[in-house]
Protein backbone atom coordinates (compact mmCIF):
# COMPACT_ATOMS: atom_id res chain seq x y z
CA UNK A 1 0.00 0.00 0.00
CA UNK A 2 1.25 3.54 -0.82
CA UNK A 3 1.82 5.97 2.44
CA UNK A 4 -1.98 7.39 2.68
CA UNK A 5 -4.05 8.08 5.80
CA UNK A 6 -4.82 4.84 5.80
CA UNK A 7 -1.26 3.21 6.23
CA UNK A 8 -0.06 5.83 8.36
CA UNK A 9 -2.74 4.62 11.08
CA UNK A 10 -1.48 0.90 11.18
CA UNK A 11 2.04 2.43 12.64
CA UNK A 12 -0.53 4.08 15.14
CA UNK A 13 -2.01 0.57 16.56
CA UNK A 14 -1.84 -0.21 20.04
CA UNK A 15 -0.30 -3.34 20.04
CA UNK A 16 -1.14 -3.66 23.79
CA UNK A 17 -4.23 -4.83 23.60
CA UNK A 18 -5.79 -6.05 20.79
CA UNK A 19 -9.80 -5.41 19.68
CA UNK A 20 -11.88 -8.15 19.35
CA UNK A 21 -14.06 -8.35 16.65
CA UNK A 22 -17.41 -9.88 15.98
CA UNK A 23 -18.61 -11.04 12.71
CA UNK A 24 -22.72 -12.27 11.63
CA UNK A 25 -22.78 -14.51 8.96
CA UNK A 26 -18.85 -14.34 8.69
CA UNK A 27 -19.14 -16.76 5.54
CA UNK A 28 -18.68 -14.00 3.42
CA UNK A 29 -16.32 -12.25 1.14
CA UNK A 30 -16.35 -8.93 1.65
CA UNK A 31 -14.96 -9.26 5.34
CA UNK A 32 -13.07 -12.49 4.64
CA UNK A 33 -9.99 -10.35 2.95
CA UNK A 34 -9.97 -7.90 5.77
CA UNK A 35 -10.46 -10.18 8.56
CA UNK A 36 -7.36 -12.64 7.21
CA UNK A 37 -5.11 -9.84 6.65
CA UNK A 38 -5.91 -8.10 10.49
CA UNK A 39 -5.50 -11.09 12.38
CA UNK A 40 -2.10 -12.47 10.28
CA UNK A 41 -0.59 -8.69 11.09
CA UNK A 42 -1.28 -9.36 14.84
CA UNK A 43 -4.29 -6.21 15.00
CA UNK A 44 -7.13 -8.29 15.34
CA UNK A 45 -9.20 -11.54 17.44
CA UNK A 46 -12.24 -12.82 15.91
CA UNK A 47 -15.57 -14.16 16.27
CA UNK A 48 -16.83 -15.57 13.36
CA UNK A 49 -20.15 -16.47 13.74
CA UNK A 50 -21.56 -18.81 10.84
CA UNK A 51 -21.71 -21.97 9.16
CA UNK A 52 -18.00 -23.17 10.66
CA UNK A 53 -17.70 -25.75 7.12
CA UNK A 54 -18.29 -22.22 4.85
CA UNK A 55 -15.87 -20.09 7.11
CA UNK A 56 -13.04 -22.66 6.93
CA UNK A 57 -12.76 -23.34 3.26
CA UNK A 58 -13.18 -19.59 2.85
CA UNK A 59 -10.73 -18.13 5.25
CA UNK A 60 -8.39 -21.21 5.31
CA UNK A 61 -5.94 -21.12 7.60
CA UNK A 62 -6.98 -18.15 9.73
CA UNK A 63 -10.23 -20.15 10.36
CA UNK A 64 -7.77 -22.37 12.56
CA UNK A 65 -5.81 -19.63 14.30
CA UNK A 66 -5.29 -18.83 17.79
CA UNK A 67 -7.14 -16.00 17.33
CA UNK A 68 -9.89 -16.86 15.95
CA UNK A 69 -13.16 -18.32 17.36
CA UNK A 70 -16.15 -19.74 15.30
CA UNK A 71 -19.51 -20.58 16.30
CA UNK A 72 -22.20 -22.15 14.46
CA UNK A 73 -24.67 -20.58 13.76
CA UNK A 74 -26.82 -19.84 10.08
CA UNK A 75 -29.66 -18.25 11.41
CA UNK A 76 -29.33 -14.32 9.82
CA UNK A 77 -31.63 -12.55 12.95
CA UNK A 78 -30.04 -14.95 15.50
CA UNK A 79 -26.86 -14.51 14.36
CA UNK A 80 -26.88 -10.71 14.08
CA UNK A 81 -28.48 -11.10 17.81
CA UNK A 82 -25.31 -13.40 19.05
CA UNK A 83 -22.70 -10.87 17.13
CA UNK A 84 -24.73 -7.87 19.53
CA UNK A 85 -24.20 -9.87 22.40
CA UNK A 86 -20.77 -10.56 22.39
CA UNK A 87 -20.03 -6.93 22.35
CA UNK A 88 -22.78 -5.78 25.00
CA UNK A 89 -21.51 -8.72 27.59
CA UNK A 90 -17.73 -8.05 27.21
CA UNK A 91 -16.38 -10.38 25.09
CA UNK A 92 -15.58 -8.82 21.54
CA UNK A 93 -14.90 -4.80 20.83
CA UNK A 94 -16.68 -3.54 17.01
CA UNK A 95 -18.91 -4.93 14.79
CA UNK A 96 -18.44 -6.37 11.02
CA UNK A 97 -21.35 -6.66 9.14
CA UNK A 98 -20.94 -10.24 7.13
CA UNK A 99 -23.57 -11.96 5.35
CA UNK A 100 -26.31 -10.52 6.53
CA UNK A 101 -28.80 -7.20 5.44
CA UNK A 102 -27.97 -4.15 6.78
CA UNK A 103 -31.08 -3.62 8.02
CA UNK A 104 -31.48 -7.18 9.93
CA UNK A 105 -27.74 -5.86 11.69
CA UNK A 106 -29.54 -2.58 12.71
CA UNK A 107 -32.25 -3.64 13.88
CA UNK A 108 -30.36 -5.72 16.50
CA UNK A 109 -28.38 -2.69 17.32
CA UNK A 110 -31.20 -0.61 17.69
CA UNK A 111 -33.20 -3.03 20.14
CA UNK A 112 -34.07 -1.14 23.38
CA UNK A 113 -33.86 -4.02 25.40
CA UNK A 114 -30.51 -5.85 24.61
CA UNK A 115 -28.55 -3.47 22.10
CA UNK A 116 -26.39 -1.28 21.59
CA UNK A 117 -27.74 2.13 21.12
CA UNK A 118 -25.43 5.25 22.04
CA UNK A 119 -25.89 8.67 20.04
CA UNK A 120 -29.54 9.94 18.85
CA UNK A 121 -29.07 8.38 15.42
CA UNK A 122 -26.65 5.81 13.39
CA UNK A 123 -24.86 7.13 10.19
CA UNK A 124 -23.02 6.16 8.33
CA UNK A 125 -19.66 7.54 7.73
CA UNK A 126 -17.16 7.46 4.40
CA UNK A 127 -13.52 8.08 5.62
CA UNK A 128 -11.64 9.00 2.49
CA UNK A 129 -8.29 11.17 1.30
CA UNK A 130 -8.22 12.66 -2.10
CA UNK A 131 -4.92 11.79 -4.20
CA UNK A 132 -2.31 14.80 -3.35
CA UNK A 133 -4.61 16.21 -1.08
CA UNK A 134 -3.12 14.56 2.22
CA UNK A 135 -5.60 14.87 4.85
CA UNK A 136 -8.71 13.23 6.31
CA UNK A 137 -11.98 13.65 4.95
CA UNK A 138 -15.42 12.70 5.63
CA UNK A 139 -18.89 12.20 3.51
CA UNK A 140 -22.00 11.37 5.16
CA UNK A 141 -24.46 10.14 4.81
CA UNK A 142 -23.72 7.41 1.42
CA UNK A 143 -25.65 4.62 2.90
CA UNK A 144 -28.25 5.04 5.50
CA UNK A 145 -29.94 8.71 6.20
CA UNK A 146 -32.00 8.95 2.65
CA UNK A 147 -33.80 12.11 3.09
CA UNK A 148 -33.01 14.10 6.56
CA UNK A 149 -34.88 16.39 7.71
CA UNK A 150 -33.02 19.65 9.68
CA UNK A 151 -33.06 17.73 12.64
CA UNK A 152 -31.69 14.73 11.70
CA UNK A 153 -28.91 16.29 9.36
CA UNK A 154 -27.73 17.82 12.36
CA UNK A 155 -27.06 14.95 14.39
CA UNK A 156 -25.23 13.28 11.48
CA UNK A 157 -23.04 16.28 11.24
CA UNK A 158 -22.70 15.63 15.59
CA UNK A 159 -21.67 11.85 14.25
CA UNK A 160 -19.21 13.19 11.71
CA UNK A 161 -17.73 15.90 14.25
CA UNK A 162 -17.32 13.50 17.01
CA UNK A 163 -15.45 10.72 15.18
CA UNK A 164 -13.12 13.26 13.23
CA UNK A 165 -12.44 14.82 16.50
CA UNK A 166 -10.76 11.04 17.15
CA UNK A 167 -8.62 11.55 14.54
CA UNK A 168 -7.58 15.68 14.23
CA UNK A 169 -7.37 17.78 17.36
CA UNK A 170 -8.76 20.75 15.37
CA UNK A 171 -12.47 21.75 14.76
CA UNK A 172 -13.58 20.45 11.34
CA UNK A 173 -14.70 22.40 8.44
CA UNK A 174 -18.35 21.26 7.86
CA UNK A 175 -19.44 21.85 4.26
CA UNK A 176 -23.37 21.36 3.68
CA UNK A 177 -23.34 20.60 0.05
CA UNK A 178 -26.43 21.95 -2.65
CA UNK A 179 -25.82 22.77 -6.03
CA UNK A 180 -25.03 26.40 -5.36
CA UNK A 181 -24.68 28.70 -2.95
CA UNK A 182 -27.73 31.01 -3.40
CA UNK A 183 -31.31 29.75 -1.51
CA UNK A 184 -33.95 28.81 -3.24
CA UNK A 185 -37.29 27.27 -2.76
CA UNK A 186 -36.64 25.50 -6.31
CA UNK A 187 -33.67 23.74 -5.15
CA UNK A 188 -35.23 22.32 -1.13
CA UNK A 189 -31.41 21.29 -0.59
CA UNK A 190 -30.34 24.91 -0.45
CA UNK A 191 -33.38 25.52 1.93
CA UNK A 192 -32.40 22.97 4.34
CA UNK A 193 -28.35 23.73 4.03
CA UNK A 194 -29.17 27.45 4.87
CA UNK A 195 -31.56 26.38 7.86
CA UNK A 196 -28.73 23.94 9.11
CA UNK A 197 -25.97 26.63 9.02
CA UNK A 198 -27.77 28.86 11.04
CA UNK A 199 -29.13 26.69 13.70
CA UNK A 200 -24.77 25.55 14.00
CA UNK A 201 -23.41 28.69 13.16
CA UNK A 202 -22.13 29.68 17.18
CA UNK A 203 -21.04 25.74 17.65
CA UNK A 204 -16.91 26.39 18.95
CA UNK A 205 -16.25 22.60 17.77
CA UNK A 206 -17.09 22.74 14.16
CA UNK A 207 -16.88 25.63 11.06
CA UNK A 208 -20.42 25.34 9.18
CA UNK A 209 -20.54 26.60 6.05
CA UNK A 210 -24.00 26.23 3.58
CA UNK A 211 -25.52 25.85 0.99
CA UNK A 212 -22.36 25.44 -1.21
CA UNK A 213 -21.03 23.74 -4.22
CA UNK A 214 -18.83 21.03 -4.45
CA UNK A 215 -16.08 23.19 -6.17
CA UNK A 216 -15.99 25.98 -3.64
CA UNK A 217 -15.76 23.09 -0.63
CA UNK A 218 -12.94 21.51 -2.53
CA UNK A 219 -10.57 24.07 -4.86
CA UNK A 220 -9.01 27.25 -3.81
CA UNK A 221 -9.12 28.08 -7.42
CA UNK A 222 -12.83 27.87 -7.66
CA UNK A 223 -13.55 30.31 -4.59
CA UNK A 224 -10.74 33.09 -6.14
CA UNK A 225 -12.78 33.16 -9.71
CA UNK A 226 -16.14 33.20 -8.17
CA UNK A 227 -14.96 35.65 -5.58
CA UNK A 228 -16.43 33.45 -2.72
CA UNK A 229 -16.01 34.70 0.67
CA UNK A 230 -17.49 32.18 2.71
CA UNK A 231 -15.64 30.50 5.92
CA UNK A 232 -14.47 27.11 3.85
CA UNK A 233 -11.86 28.28 0.99
CA UNK A 234 -11.86 25.26 -0.99
CA UNK A 235 -11.05 23.18 2.57
CA UNK A 236 -13.50 21.25 3.96
CA UNK A 237 -12.87 18.44 6.09
CA UNK A 238 -16.55 17.11 6.28
CA UNK A 239 -18.93 16.79 3.53
CA UNK A 240 -22.64 16.53 4.45
CA UNK A 241 -25.02 15.47 1.32
CA UNK A 242 -28.97 16.37 1.25
CA UNK A 243 -29.93 12.84 0.08
CA UNK A 244 -28.41 9.36 -0.09
CA UNK A 245 -28.77 9.65 -3.67
CA UNK A 246 -25.78 12.67 -3.80
CA UNK A 247 -23.73 10.43 -1.30
CA UNK A 248 -24.14 7.27 -3.11
CA UNK A 249 -23.13 8.94 -6.20
CA UNK A 250 -20.49 10.78 -4.45
CA UNK A 251 -18.64 7.67 -2.87
CA UNK A 252 -19.35 5.76 -6.45
CA UNK A 253 -17.38 8.26 -7.77
CA UNK A 254 -14.09 8.42 -5.11
CA UNK A 255 -14.35 4.92 -5.74
CA UNK A 256 -14.15 4.30 -9.09
CA UNK A 257 -13.02 7.51 -10.39
CA UNK A 258 -10.65 9.00 -8.08
CA UNK A 259 -9.60 5.76 -6.64
CA UNK A 260 -9.27 7.83 -3.23
CA UNK A 261 -8.29 5.61 -0.47
CA UNK A 262 -11.09 5.17 1.51
CA UNK A 263 -13.04 3.03 3.94
CA UNK A 264 -16.73 3.13 5.90
CA UNK A 265 -18.87 2.40 8.93
CA UNK A 266 -21.68 3.05 10.78
CA UNK A 267 -21.30 5.09 13.80
CA UNK A 268 -23.61 5.99 16.55
CA UNK A 269 -23.70 3.10 18.20
CA UNK A 270 -21.89 2.30 21.50
CA UNK A 271 -18.73 0.55 19.22
CA UNK A 272 -18.38 1.33 15.52
CA UNK A 273 -19.74 -0.90 12.92
CA UNK A 274 -17.78 -2.09 9.87
CA UNK A 275 -19.78 -2.46 6.57
CA UNK A 276 -17.83 -3.48 3.31
CA UNK A 277 -19.69 -4.24 -0.08
CA UNK A 278 -18.60 -7.18 -2.17
CA UNK A 279 -17.58 -4.37 -4.94
CA UNK A 280 -15.51 -2.97 -2.45
CA UNK A 281 -11.55 -3.39 -3.61
CA UNK A 282 -9.56 -5.19 -0.62
CA UNK A 283 -7.90 -2.17 0.31
CA UNK A 284 -11.35 -0.31 1.03
CA UNK A 285 -12.62 -3.58 3.14
CA UNK A 286 -9.45 -3.72 4.93
CA UNK A 287 -9.19 0.50 5.30
CA UNK A 288 -12.74 -0.17 6.69
CA UNK A 289 -12.03 -2.26 10.01
CA UNK A 290 -9.03 -0.22 10.54
CA UNK A 291 -10.83 2.20 10.97
CA UNK A 292 -13.37 0.23 13.20
CA UNK A 293 -10.10 -0.75 15.36
CA UNK A 294 -8.39 2.80 15.55
CA UNK A 295 -11.83 4.17 16.59
CA UNK A 296 -12.67 1.39 19.24
CA UNK A 297 -8.53 2.16 20.37
CA UNK A 298 -9.13 6.26 20.83
CA UNK A 299 -12.40 5.69 22.47
CA UNK A 300 -11.31 3.47 25.10
CA UNK A 301 -8.01 5.45 25.64
CA UNK A 302 -10.26 8.58 26.12
CA UNK A 303 -12.73 7.20 28.51
CA UNK A 304 -9.60 5.57 30.45
CA UNK A 305 -8.08 9.08 30.86
CA UNK A 306 -11.62 10.73 32.00
CA UNK A 307 -11.69 8.19 34.91
CA UNK A 308 -7.88 8.88 36.02
CA UNK A 309 -8.85 12.32 35.92
CA UNK A 310 -11.68 11.73 38.09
Amino acid sequence: MSENFFSHLVSTLKTDKKCRVAVPLANDEACAYAICHAVKTGMLHATLIGDPEQIKTMYGEIAHHDQVRIIDEKDEKKACAMAVKEVREGRCDILMKGLVATSTLLKAVLNSNEGLRKNPILSHLTFFEFPGKPGLRILTDAAMCIAPDEETLMKEIDNAVEAYSMFVDQPPRVALMAANEKISEKVPATILADKVAKALADKKNMIVEGPISFDLAVSKESVQIKKYNGRIQGDADIFVVPRIDTGNAFYKALQYYVKAPMGGLVYGASCPIVLTSRADDNNTKFYSLLLGIVLWQRASNRESSSQNRN
